[in-house]
């Protein structure tokens, strides 16, 4: 009986030790200061690439879009590969979207063939919300929560007024290749 309880007790503790804690909510959605703090409040961070099916729909007299993408990486969540997720934006926080790169631009909205990095959080879907959603609503976590990937630099996109203050460890993600931005990210997710 003895050794019945110490096993129990040992499966107990193992499962405990082993569950994920995801991040406070609180902690979610803000404008970041730090690539690593991004990481870590974020519920999933994926390499992605646009698929064509799109969803404008109004809930609760707000606009939305929703874009199709396609798993090409998983660094931090419970994605695969090839698993398709919808993204869901507001449509006035899309249209305040920019990118920099070389320089300031507005972004397209298109999501065109390049692949881009996302740092997702998560929210149960509301029955008033399209059901081609799935169950769980997907949304960028805060700014800058976008990064468009490209062979010999990285372009970010956030809102205009963050990426005209941004601080020296987002301006340094720039110059960077595509290959040792994302060792970056994977560091921080270990």
């Amino acid at each position: 009986m003895k050794k019945i309880k110490l096993l129990i007790l040992g499966i107990t503790v193992l499962a405990f030790n082993g569950c994920y804690d995801p991040p406070a909510r609180e902690m979610q959605g803000l404008d970041y200061d730090s690539l690593d703090e991004l990481v870590n409040t974020s519920d999933r961070v994926l390499i992605l690439k646009k698929l064509e099916n799109e969803l404008n729909f109004i809930v609760e007299e707000e606009e939305y879009l929703s874009f199709k993408f396609s798993v090409i990486e998983k660094i931090k969540g419970s994605s695969s590969e090839g698993d398709e997720i919808f993204i869901t934006f507001l449509k006035s926080d899309l249209d305040d979207l920019f990118v920099l790169d070389k320089r300031l631009k507005k972004f397209d909205q298109s999501f065109d063939d390049q692949e881009y990095l996302f740092f997702l959080i998560g929210r149960a879907r509301k029955n008033i919300f399209p059901k081609e959603l799935g169950g769980s609503l997907w949304f960028k976590n805060g700014n800058p929560s976008i990064f468009e990937l490209r062979k010999d630099s990285i372009g970010i996109i956030s809102k205009e007024i963050l990426l005209q203050s941004q601080n020296k460890s987002f301006l340094e993600i720039l110059e960077m290749p595509e290959t040792k931005f994302l060792s970056l990210v994977r560091s921080f997710n270990e």
